[in-house]
């Protein structure tokens, strides 16, 4: 995707990236996980929060709201780009930790899914079936793998 993304910094393994949220609530630490669900699957959870200094861990709750929400999901798909580079048939399951956010991931699925679909195969959870992804039908979480 050619959209401005904030610069991603990773671990060798690409399994942990972060970066920095600029707005007007200040420079705030982003952090993205792939997490293997069992040894050998290949499916990855995708998890994405901020970083808690106080509890030292990621929280994927907080609303930071610093007016750079395009930007931030720019990133998070620009690491799924390099994560499925090194990984090309792993299949990664994404979920919000809301509905809303959820709902906000679909949103960003649509607004770049002919870009998306050119690459990658999309599923989306409803009514406890993956589905093909299709855009305005509302889903519960989604798969992505290369095609």
């Amino acid at each position: 995707m050619n959209v401005e993304h904030y610069k991603l910094y990773q671990d060798v393994e690409f399994l942990h990236f972060e970066f920095f949220s600029e707005g007007p609530n200040g420079k705030i630490r982003k952090i993205i996980q792939y997490q293997e669900f069992s040894p050998g699957s290949q499916i990855y959870n995708l998890g994405f929060g901020d970083w808690n200094n106080k509890r030292h861990d990621v929280d994927d709750t907080v609303v930071t709201n610093n007016k750079d929400t395009q930007k931030v999901l720019a990133t998070v798909a620009k690491s799924v780009e390099e994560f499925m580079r090194l990984r090309p048939k792993a299949t990664i399951f994404a979920q919000g930790s809301t509905p809303a956010r959820t709902r906000l991931y679909q949103m960003s699925v649509a607004m770049f899914f002919e870009e998306i679909s050119e690459h990658f195969l999309i599923l989306g959870l409803k009514d406890k079936e993956w589905l093909q992804f299709v855009k305005g039908v509302t889903y519960d979480a989604f798969l992505l793998r290369k095609k």
